[in-house]
């Protein structure tokens, strides 16, 4: 996107968040649970599982993210810099995600990340 309206004059910068402590992330156990109790017997046996884990995780990064005015630094910087750069990061996770996109292939790269969800599976905290 960056490149088809840079032309136009229309500058884009990507900024990618790791973990940051908001509101929102504290709104997704609220929010996952709401959907998983609307869903259907059908998609609760396809996604609920799936669901919980991404709850979990997010529970689990709440603490360790970084300080929601770290962020608010970050986007301030790229908005107001005379030459910003293309992209900023927030957080040593998204940093760290940033860099692996460039050595790995997307689908490893995902595979990496839905391998990342694994330890939060109800299963995966049922063994321990």
């Amino acid at each position: 996107m960056r490149r088809e309206v840079e032309p136009l004059g229309v500058k884009v910068i990507v900024i990618e968040p790791g973990a940051v402590r908001t509101e929102m992330l504290g709104r997704v156990a609220v929010a996952g649970e709401r959907i998983t109790g609307g869903m259907t017997p059908g998609q609760r046996g396809r996604y609920a599982t799936l669901m919980h884990a991404i709850i979990a995780q997010a529970q689990a990064a709440l603490p360790k993210g970084r300080p929601a005015e770290e962020a608010g630094r970050v986007i301030a910087e790229a908005i107001t810099t005379q030459r910003p750069r293309t992209r900023y990061t927030v957080g040593r996770d998204a940093a760290l995600i940033v860099r692996l996109a460039r050595w790995l292939s997307d689908r490893m790269l995902d595979r990496l990340l839905a391998r990342s969800l694994q330890p939060h599976l109800p299963k995966a905290r049922a063994t321990r």
